[in-house]
């Protein structure tokens, strides 16, 4: 018993005192004994656990921007209605001061700006097409939709595509109402 430390020896003499009270404890005590080699070598386990979790997580941050960065069906849902609503809010600003509003669209630099200065940059890994009259077309890849106050436009469509997911949002020519409808690619 030299070799027992003293929490060891305190466990011990509680479970050879007295037998029937150690029938009635209601926790489990495990003594366990090991060499100072053993406890030496249990500290590298630790450290070699600590060292692989490091590498995996190094692994993962360089790895993930590869593989997660693209486009989200969420995120192509929610570019087509802020894009909707860019169109919408140059509508009711063309209805409520009574001055024709324009929308500017770039394909090049890949935005939409409206009369207020507040743009939507379509994602780079999404197809962006424009559907519209020769009238909003200033050149082969820039477009001016022009809301009139009484709510007319040139009508069309801007079409978002990713994968097998593609979402127009349409703009009526007389009336000027816009909707986004969840098209099929083609």
């Amino acid at each position: 018993m030299a070799a027992l430390t003293s929490s060891a020896k305190t466990a011990m003499r509680l479970f050879t005192q007295d037998p029937a009270k150690n029938s009635q404890r209601r926790g489990i005590f495990v003594v366990t004994f090991r060499s100072p080699q053993a406890r030496a070598a249990g500290g590298f386990l630790l450290l070699d656990m600590a060292l692989a979790l490091t590498i995996l997580l190094l692994l993962f941050a360089i790895v993930w921007p590869t593989f997660g960065g693209g486009t989200t069906s969420l995120q192509e849902s929610a570019t087509a209605l802020d894009v909707a609503t860019l169109l919408r809010g140059d509508r009711t600003s063309a209805g409520r001061t009574g001055v024709p509003t324009t929308t500017r669209i770039d394909l090049d630099r890949r935005r939409l700006t409206a009369s207020t200065g507040r743009h939507v940059e379509i994602p780079a890994d999404m197809t962006l097409e424009v559907t519209t009259g020769s009238a909003c077309m200033t050149s082969a890849r820039q477009f001016a939709i022009v809301f009139s106050p009484d709510g007319t436009s040139c009508g069309g469509m801007v079409v978002l595509k990713k994968g097998g997911l593609a979402y127009a949002v349409r703009f009526n020519w007389l009336s000027g109402m816009i909707d986004v409808v969840h098209a099929s690619k083609t």
